[in-house]
C-alpha cells in the first residue's frame, strides 16, 4: 500500500462517526447493514481519490 494511502486510510479510521462505530458491532441486522453500507462507500471514495480530507463526515 503506497504511505500516502496508508496514511488517509489512518485518518480515516481516526475520524469514523460514533454512530459507524456502534452500529458496526450492533446485534440488530438493519443497524449493522447500514453500517457496513456506509463503510463500504466511504472507504471506495478513499481508495477511488475522491474521499472528502479536512476531519469532514462523508
Amino acid at each position: 500500500m503506497p504511505q500516502d494511502l496508508d496514511s488517509q486510510l489512518t485518518d480515516f479510521l481516526r475520524r469514523l462517526p460514533d454512530w459507524m462505530r456502534r452500529d458496526i458491532s450492533a446485534a440488530d441486522p438493519a443497524r449493522r447493514e447500514r453500517a457496513e453500507e456506509a463503510l463500504h462507500a466511504m472507504l471506495l471514495a478513499l481508495v477511488k481519490g475522491t474521499g472528502r480530507s479536512g476531519g469532514e463526515d462523508i
